[in-house]
């Protein structure tokens, strides 16, 4: 407890429900009790349950695992970004590389039925909506996107699976090499 009574903890996984995964400065301290992803120069801050958390006390503290409303097809898009970004599938996917959205959005529409351009519209939404709760990091300006620090929570040993699907996916279209390139 700080002096004025109140628990920084607590007060940090509070901050992280309202305000969403924040980078700070690998500089600055992390609150107690609260693991972070870093990429080198920004590390966030992320709340962490106790193994065995059920999704009802998640609820009950207004965490969802997943915090999305058509969790399926985000976790196709989240998917089809791996694909892009996690180019060494036997490292870690965190911090993983940077990937064009077009790329990703490519990726999508092969792994998905009927019209390509719906595909990759619906596609846009849940990339912004998987930036907005920390699972990927969307620069929309840049056109990019790379793996979220949501995604350095996940532990080794659930890797493999994930990385079998990863092989199955579209392969991502090559990258164009900027004029003059040869």
């Amino acid at each position: 407890m700080s002096e004025d009574g109140i628990d920084p903890e607590a007060l940090a996984r509070a901050r992280a429900r309202v305000v969403g995964l924040v980078p700070i400065p690998v500089s600055e301290p992390l609150p107690g009790g609260m693991p972070a992803a870093s990429d080198g120069e920004h590390a966030w801050p992320l709340p962490s349950w106790p193994d065995g958390a059920t999704p009802a006390v998640l609820e009950e503290y207004e965490v969802a695992p997943v915090p999305l409303d058509r969790t399926g097809q985000a976790r196709r898009v989240l998917a089809a970004a791996l694909r892009c970004c996690w180019t060494r599938p036997d490292d870690a996917p965190w911090p993983g590389g940077t990937a064009a959205v077009a790329a990703v959005l490519e990726v999508y529409a092969g792994m998905s039925r009927g019209d390509p351009e719906l595909a990759r519209r619906w596609a846009t939404g849940e990339l912004r909506r998987l930036a907005d709760t920390g699972w990927l990091l969307l620069d929309e300006e840049a056109g990019t996107v790379r793996p979220g620090p949501r995604v350095a929570l996940w532990r080794e040993e659930t890797l493999g699976t994930l990385r079998d699907l990863l092989r199955r996916l579209p392969q991502p279209p090559a990258a164009e090499e900027p004029e003059g390139a040869g």
